[in-house]
């Protein structure tokens, strides 16, 4: 079974760092998928949203929250799933976590909006 196109479409948005539009792809086929790929869907999303939170609104808190939300959703899924990396996304959002603990807030405030994650395929 292959993930519908606007899954790999909301990669791409996660990808170029468009958290927002990504966050929107993923919530729609969040609410529609009645099967346990809804989970994974909601980690990816939760994440998206984690990014969005530190890139636009400078919010660390929320954004630590919302990517150990989505941390924990996807480490319930195998390393690899339709051909997506999960386990190299995991280890990319727990660094990612690690790094913005380190962070002090004025350099918090001066994070752009910026690709800090890449979704990565096996082929």
């Amino acid at each position: 079974m292959d993930l519908p196109p606007r899954f790999y479409d909301a990669m791409s948005l996660l990808n170029a760092g468009d958290y927002f539009e990504c966050h929107e792809v993923l919530e729609e086929l969040w609410r529609e998928e009645p099967t346990s790929l809804r989970l994974f869907y909601q980690g990816i999303l939760q994440i998206a949203v984690g990014c969005y939170h530190l890139t636009v609104r400078h919010n660390r808190r929320g954004a630590l929250s919302k990517l150990q939300a989505g941390l924990e959703k996807l480490r319930q899924f195998p390393a690899v799933m339709h051909l997506v990396d999960v386990e190299d996304l995991r280890q990319q959002v727990e660094a990612l976590g690690e790094q913005v603990r380190a962070l002090s807030d004025e350099e918090i405030a001066l994070l752009e909006s910026k690709p800090l994650l890449t979704v990565r395929y096996l082929a």
